[in-house]
């Protein structure tokens, strides 16, 4: 009977102690992974970076680009400012020839004229001087605080654009699409047109064609440069050539939420004239 008695003992606890066992594999690769590299791929995507830091300047007038050293818009006493090689400017606003974002600028005379523009992050002038003949046009851009720029997606960016001839002020729109994880930018400026100055008067005999920013990089730290198209005379009286010029600028804002830059184009007719466009835009998303 004890024998009968022990022998049951047994039997339960060897029964509780397999109720007690390791569940097979294919419950524990359920509950965590299996696969090896599933580990490493998860952190490997956590490393990769979505966007680049690039720091502003320590001031709004440190690292512009082009030949304008300073440029300032007091709003309260509505003047501009503006520091050159050999040149110390200052112009009163001229709303009339504002255009969207871009401020005017010149003096009583109208020798000396100018359009700025700031956006959340960055700052663009264009400036002109001079008679026919002895004209002189400035462009510069910059920065004024620190970038986000994605390295992923992409965004499209609508804007203004103006700019100077040697007798012309000239009017667009700017429409800049930014690929960031191709690193590619390329645009174009539409809707352009010539204006007299200093009066600003619409001329209606010479417009202008569309202007092709041929896609080109987007550098790490946010700047690019490349050339364009188009943009040539549609004159019915004399067959203008297609222009030839050349672009560059960068991308700003907090989030890169705008895009600025510059406009050098050379307009050319058969006989050999020739004369200089240089112009600006400002688009944001």
């Amino acid at each position: 009977m004890l024998l009968r008695f022990l022998m049951m003992f047994l039997s339960l606890n060897l029964l509780a102690c397999a109720g007690q066992e390791d569940p097979p594999v294919e419950i524990i690769c359920q509950l965590e992974s299996c696969d090896e590299g599933a580990e490493t791929s998860q952190t490997a995507a956590e490393e990769t970076p979505t966007s680049v830091t690039i720091p502003g300047p320590s001031t709004t007038n440190d690292a512009l680009s082009g030949s304008i050293i300073t440029a300032e818009f007091d709003e309260g006493s509505q003047v501009f400012t503006l520091t050159a090689l050999g040149r110390y400017t200052k112009l009163a606003r001229f709303p009339t020839a504002d255009f969207g974002a871009m401020l005017a600028m010149r003096d009583a005379a109208g020798v000396h004229n100018a359009y700025f523009a700031q956006g959340d992050g960055s700052k663009i002038i264009i400036y002109s001087s001079g008679l026919a003949g002895s004209v002189r046009n400035l462009a510069s851009f910059g920065r004024i605080g620190a970038t986000e720029l994605p390295l992923i997606g992409s965004a499209q960016f609508n804007g203004d654009y103006a700019g100077f001839t040697s007798t012309r002020r000239i009017n667009g729109r700017a429409q800049i699409d930014v690929d960031f994880k191709a690193a590619t930018l390329g645009g174009r400026i539409t809707q352009r047109i010539f204006r007299q100055r200093p009066d600003n008067l619409v001329d209606v005999v010479n417009p202008l064609s569309m202007l092709v920013l041929e896609q080109t990089v987007l550098k790490t730290d946010g700047i690019f440069g490349g050339e364009t198209g188009g943009g040539q005379i549609v004159n019915g009286q004399e067959l203008w050539n297609p222009a030839a010029g050349s672009f560059t600028g960068l991308v700003g804002g907090a989030s890169a939420g705008e895009v600025v830059g510059t406009v050098n184009v050379t307009h050319r007719t058969p006989s050999g004239g020739s004369f200089e466009e240089v112009g600006r835009f400002l688009a944001t998303r």
